[in-house]
């Protein structure tokens, strides 16, 4: 039996009706509590003053039902005794409720198997941390159900079933359902039915417009003059670079955290840059991807250039680059959105180890995923002062493997040259 005043607290506050609370054996056990029956014990409600729950000393988590559960072939899972009691009032008879979202297990949920379809209903919340370990619950719950399972969004206006049927009806309710059913797309599909875009070459068949190439050598190998002679070579519009077309010109962002102040000035000058107006050059500004990538990248919209240089690698973050998992973040979270943003071609100068292999991929410094996270890969192979191999081993829009050979060389202006050797391999 269930006291007057307990009865008028759930008709009141939760619009529970006695005959619900009956089907679901809810009984009075004193002026303060009331007992809710689970199959695997007893758990109280202290209804006065704060509110509080205990379970029967020594019972097991399991769901909470009415005494008589419907055949169905789906069932409805709930966040609480009384959403699970004001559902089946409402006319849902296969419903089950959790006694909290983070109070199940395997076998909390074996008596769900049996459907071929579960809806959960969990509570909105507008607490952030809150929703997250909701969100986490559904998480497992679809882990443990498998595909049988659809979450069922509730209106943002209502924070619970209870709430749901003061507001809604079921039919409702069941449209709702039907929606779960369909499911949710959450990201954009292409459309593969239109034809495909062209490949828009910087640097014809080498570095193409919004990917990112790793360009990787031994300490003084010449790296630095490489990616400034390319900078020098789309700002100015030169035609041609290390004997490839340049097919795009414009601006460049050059941020340098390796690189002495003089010798910049130096070697600018030694290549003729002319148009400085199309060459942004970022100086030790302490720019790191893992702390401030924010204003690099409100930086590089601004300015809105063709190509990003970053040199180098170790100098823009304090990630450790023997961690797979580290060095996806950095790709992931910054230099891949510099890419998306902007849509400028992203160099990245970057070092190798010391090992001798033969293979760039072994060669570069790091871990491998630093080299899979690119769409090119270049390798700077020194092979007498001032000369050098450029081996092309790797490009997702093209056969890799390309060898260029390529020579330092002073003129007799005082300015400075790569020129492509056309020496036997």
């Amino acid at each position: 039996m269930i006291l007057e005043p307990h009865k008028n607290w759930f008709e009141k506050e939760r619009g529970i009706t006695g005959e619900t609370l009956e089907a679901f054996g809810v009984e009075s056990t004193s002026d303060e509590w009331v007992r809710l029956p689970y199959e695997t014990g007893d758990r109280t409600r202290k209804m006065i003053g704060q509110r509080e729950f205990r379970f029967t000393k020594g019972a097991k988590i399991s769901l909470y039902h009415p005494k008589k559960i419907a055949d169905e072939s789906y069932a409805v899972l709930c966040e609480g005794e009384t959403d699970t009691m004001r559902l089946w009032q409402e006319g849902v008879k296969s419903v089950y409720g959790l006694p909290g979202f983070n109070t199940f297990s395997d076998d909390v949920l074996a008596p769900l198997h049996k459907y071929e379809r579960v809806f959960v209903v969990l509570d909105n919340d507008t607490d952030y941390n809150v929703k997250t370990t909701v969100d986490t619950a559904w998480g497992r719950l679809r882990g443990i159900l498998g595909a049988k399972a659809r979450r069922i969004s509730l209106p943002s206006d209502v924070k619970d079933i209870c709430e749901f049927f003061d507001s809604y009806t079921l039919d409702t309710f069941r449209d709702i359902t039907s929606q779960s059913l369909a499911g949710n797309f959450h990201y954009k599909a292409l459309d593969l039915s239109i034809p495909p875009p062209e490949y828009e070459w910087l640097v014809n068949g080498l570095i193409c417009q919004g990917d990112t190439t790793l360009l990787v050598g031994e300490p003084n190998v010449g790296k630095s003059w490489i990616s400034l002679s390319l900078a020098v070579a789309m700002a100015d519009g030169h035609e041609t670079w290390v004997g490839h077309t340049v097919n795009n010109h414009g601006k460049v962002l050059y941020i340098d955290e390796e690189n002495p102040h003089d010798v910049v000035y130096h070697r600018l000058r030694q290549l003729g840059a002319k148009n400085y107006d199309n060459l942004r050059y970022l100086h030790r500004q302490g720019i790191r991807l893992d702390r401030n990538f924010d204003k690099l990248l409100d930086e590089a919209i601004t300015f809105e250039p063709r190509m990003i240089v970053l040199d180098s690698l170790t100098r823009f973050h304090t990630k450790d680059e023997n961690n797979a998992g580290e060095m996806a973040g950095l790709f992931n979270d910054s230099i891949n959105v510099l890419c998306r943003e902007t849509g400028a071609a992203v160099i990245i100068l970057h070092h190798t180890n010391k090992s001798d292999s033969t293979s760039s991929y072994v060669r570069t410094r790091g871990s491998s995923d630093i080299g899979a996270a690119v769409d090119c890969g270049i390798e700077a192979r020194k092979t007498n002062p001032n000369k050098f191999n450029l081996c092309h081993f790797k490009s997702r829009r093209t056969q890799a493997g390309g060898l260029t050979k390529v020579e330092i060389c002073d003129t007799i202006d005082g300015q400075v040259e790569l020129v492509v050797s056309n020496e036997a391999f």
